[in-house]
């Protein structure tokens, strides 16, 4: 009996809390919608340098060596040395199981870079400097926007004109008024990048053409009807 009084309670409280949103005198409530699709304007490119050798200092220097050369690239290329990102350097041993007995068989050098790339146009060309100096391990590709604000308010302006008509629709076909807005209720919702899969050093990227961000914005407002 107690838990079916609580239960019987909390539904009481439910619609009470209901009914307070909303007003007494007559009144519509609606939805509006809105979704863009926007090319990207710039993406980051996530890769690593990698050697391994019978000890750590020359599988390091080899690890260094190649950074050089893409910076080396990059600047010849015309490519902003300063966007790309370079993390320190990890050592770790490597093993393999010979003749049943786990043996040591060198040390691998990783370091983690990316570069935030302005010029979608030029991923391709970027890929080929990355793929020329023995980058061999290309990682995730994000594309984003330079200022994703803009285009969140467009959506959001759109998805508002669209709850405005669906209400003075919803009015007229009841012969009916529209008064005005009575409470709005929204949520942000950011946009989200695309992140492609990584890929095999002799694959191109996919076109960016082919791929656009998408925005998606709700609103949800009660419109009072004029008596």
């Amino acid at each position: 009996m107690k838990i079916i009084n609580i239960i019987l309670l909390s539904c009481l409280l439910t619609a009470t809390g209901q009914a307070a949103t909303l007003p007494d005198q007559p009144h519509i409530s609606v939805s509006g919608n809105a979704k863009i699709h926007i090319k990207p304007d710039t993406v980051r490119i996530e890769f690593q340098a990698i050697a391994m050798e019978n000890d750590a200092d020359n599988a390091k220097q080899m690890v260094d060596q190649q950074v050089q050369q893409v910076l080396s690239q990059l600047q010849k290329s015309e490519f902003d040395q300063a966007l790309l990102t370079r993390a320190d350097v990890q050592l770790r041993p490597e093993y393999e199981y010979i003749e049943k007995k786990r043996t040591q068989v060198g040390i691998k050098a990783t370091r983690n870079l990316s570069y935030q790339l302005d010029d979608v146009e030029k991923l391709n060309k970027l890929l080929q400097i990355l793929v020329k100096n023995d980058i061999s391990n290309i990682g995730q590709i994000n594309y984003s926007l330079k200022e994703p604000l803009q285009w969140q308010i467009k959506a959001r302006d759109m998805a508002v004109q669209d709850s405005i008509s669906k209400a003075e629709g919803l009015a007229n076909s009841y012969h009916s008024a529209l008064g005005n807005v009575y409470s709005i209720n929204y949520q942000t919702h950011n946009a989200q990048p695309i992140l492609m899969r990584a890929m095999e050093s002799d694959q191109v990227a996919p076109s960016y053409q082919n791929n656009q961000i998408e925005i998606n914005e709700r609103v949800e407002a009660v419109f009072l009807l004029k008596p």
